[in-house]
């Protein structure tokens, strides 16, 4: 049988007993010596829909290819490679923060916020605002750690 089952997450899965690594394929052949004879299914077409439908239903992990068309499934396999490289690349926003914006920051923004920030002069600036306000000092904890990761990643 022409054809196989690929893994299109970037995460290992836990399928058809057994591990499937992100990209990795499984032949159709060896599936079906595990699973055809033992379901009673035709080898073929059949078989890949059974996959498709029964076993490996989500369409956004799993890919199952049954080369009939291989002109077909080669641009689609290349589509989704483009797809899959065009998300995984986030483009770098640069926002322009204020020592006032990290000091009213919220713990919670803050924990999400902070990651972000990558200037040191503006998160001393903040550290030593924040230190002075009651209130304040988790969030100056926070800054105070976001500041040595920098420092230590600048030298």
């Amino acid at each position: 049988m022409n054809g196989y089952v690929k893994n299109k997450s970037m995460f290992w899965r836990h399928a058809m007993k057994r591990s499937v690594g992100p990209g990795h394929k499984i032949p159709l052949d060896e599936l079906f010596k595990q699973y055809g004879e033992k379901h009673d299914l035709e080898e073929g077409a059949p078989f890949a829909e059974w996959l498709r439908n029964i076993k490996l239903r989500d369409n956004s992990v799993w890919e199952v290819v049954y080369k009939e068309n291989v002109e077909k499934d080669i641009s689609a396999e290349k589509e989704l490679k483009d797809s899959q490289a065009r998300d995984m690349v986030v483009p770098l926003v640069k926002k322009d923060m204020e020592v006032s914006d990290v000091v009213q920051m919220s713990v919670r923004t803050a924990r999400a916020e902070l990651k972000k920030i990558t200037d040191i002069k503006l998160l001393k600036y903040a550290l030593q605002e924040a230190n002075q306000l009651a209130n304040k000092d988790t969030l100056v904890r926070m800054i105070r750690k976001r500041v040595q990761e920098l420092e230590i990643t600048r030298r």
